[in-house]
C-alpha cells in the first residue's frame, strides 16, 4: 500500500475512539510550544506525529485496505 493510501486509510472516516495518556507536565508544556510555533492544535499535532509513526511503519499495514 503507498504512503498516500495508508494516510488516507487512517484518517479517514468519523472520528469515534479516543486515546488517552499520561503525560509529564514538561512533556505537555514542550508539545503545546511546538504546536503553537507550528499553528496547530495540540491535538492536530499529536495526530500528526501519530500518522508520521505509522507511515514508517507501512510495511506493518500492507493489504490493510484491499
Amino acid at each position: 500500500m503507498g504512503e498516500q493510501e495508508l494516510r488516507k486509510h487512517v484518517l479517514g472516516g468519523k472520528k469515534t475512539e479516543r486515546i488517552i495518556f499520561a503525560a509529564t507536565p514538561e512533556l505537555k508544556e514542550a508539545l503545546e510550544t511546538i504546536s503553537r510555533e507550528k499553528c496547530l492544535s495540540l491535538s492536530a499535532l499529536l495526530t500528526s506525529l501519530a500518522v508520521d509513526e505509522v507511515l514508517s511503519n507501512k510495511e506493518l499495514f500492507d493489504g490493510a485496505t484491499e
